[in-house]
């Protein structure tokens, strides 16, 4: 085939602004997903730290009745699980005696006081906290399970002896394998970059559906008190606590997963997206810019890859080029090199968190999240409003 090698300004711009674009993609891919990949995941020794499970027990008498079993029935030789309740919800404090009843390991914290002006599950973990008897706690929310019995010795063995925080991987669909749904996919990608930046040294959020502290730590920074007017949702805002000495742990192994077991939808998606953001947005950090550069190099890769498109087609139509032109097939090169990086370091981290067959659907997925981004930039969500997944 022979090809046409003279190229106008506008074929230059678009081919520079793409290979710009592209690289930036891949630069973020290397800092963050890469490292989810690579991470081997602590396993338990013989030291048995006594351990503390806290959930928030308020308006979840379903979930409670469905999951917190789950936790009681741990194979672990020394833990407590404490529901922070309130004795209006009768419901709720009727189910949570008669789990006291048949488990000598749960313990019950009435929470009559008024927390409407608070995040009401951050203040109720908080309380719950105060209450542990043991150095050791794990956040968590009675709309996930433990997906094994292990779940308590995985994360207490992320602990080091300088480790302060241990963030783990709250899992949202019952699949394992198949294709990743779109919404799904939404999730692990967010999932993809806290977990990355803190696997790096660079931690800045974890969900508390699953993630452990000192209590010492905990309570030395006032645990959620600087965040319950921030729209936070499911999210931990770590990076204002961590001193140089600390050391944020990660435990990615599947015996340490917990599952939602409630349905979520776009809606919920997008809230859980917003927060995310108002909690990376709410400190300023590198990891803060990284993040926000990320999420725009979207739209404008595929603005190029359009005007690129249109461009080409629109001088082919005109019978401006005597040879197929060079500069497109580059262009071409330049898109699939990106989408098979992409799918590389996507699936390998994605496989590291049990999320299922990305690579396939990644082109796809990228186009829709666009108008998920317009809908988060155009609805964000700021102040005191309080939005739950």
């Amino acid at each position: 085939m022979d090809f046409y090698y003279q190229l106008d300004i506008w074929e230059w711009l678009l081919s520079a602004g793409l290979l710009i674009t592209a690289v930036l993609f891949v630069r973020f891919y290397l800092c963050a997903y890469v490292a989810v990949a690579r991470f081997i995941p602590p396993v338990p020794q013989n030291e048995k730290k006594p351990v503390s499970v806290i959930l928030s027990g308020k308006n979840q008498y379903e979930k409670l009745k469905k999951n917190l079993t789950f936790w009681l029935e741990q194979k672990y030789p020394d833990f407590e699980v404490i529901v922070v309740y309130e004795n209006t919800d009768e419901d709720v404090a009727g189910l949570l005696r008669e789990f006291a009843r048949r488990y000598d390991k749960l313990k019950l914290i009435n929470a009559n006081q008024s927390i409407n002006f608070f995040d009401e599950q951050k203040f109720s973990l908080s309380i719950g906290v105060k209450s542990a008897l043991n150095e050791y706690v794990i956040l968590s929310d009675p709309r996930f399970r433990p997906t094994g019995e292990h779940c308590i010795d995985y994360i207490q063995a992320a602990f080091t002896p300088k480790t302060k925080v241990v963030i783990g991987h709250p899992v949202y669909t019952e699949k394992k394998g198949g294709i990743c749904s779109f919404l799904n996919y939404r999730l692990v990608e967010t999932a993809m970059q806290y977990i990355g930046f803190a696997i790096k040294g660079k931690p800045f959020a974890g969900h508390h559906a699953l993630i452990a502290y000192r209590k010492d730590f905990f309570l030395e920074h006032q645990g959620y008190s600087d965040i319950y007017a921030l729209n936070s949702g499911m999210f931990d805002r770590i990076l204002p606590h961590i001193g140089k000495d600390d050391v944020v742990s990660v435990q990615l192994a599947p015996e340490s997963e917990v599952r939602y077991t409630d349905r979520f939808d776009l809606a919920s998606v997008l809230r859980f997206e917003r927060q995310y953001l108002n909690t990376l947005y709410s400190e300023p950090s590198s990891v803060k810019r990284e993040v926000h550069i990320y999420r725009w190099l979207a739209p404008i890769f595929y603005l190029f890859l359009a005007g690129g498109v249109a461009y080409f087609c629109y001088r082919f139509l005109q019978g401006a080029y005597p040879q197929f032109p060079l500069w497109f097939v580059v262009f071409a090169g330049i898109v699939l090199i990106k989408f098979f990086l992409q799918s590389i370091f996507m699936q390998r981290a994605a496989n590291a968190l049990r999320a299922g067959l990305l690579w396939i659907c990644l082109p796809l997925y990228a186009i829709l999240y666009l108008p998920l981004q317009l809908a988060l930039v155009f609805g964000k969500q700021r102040g005191k409003h309080r939005l739950g997944i």
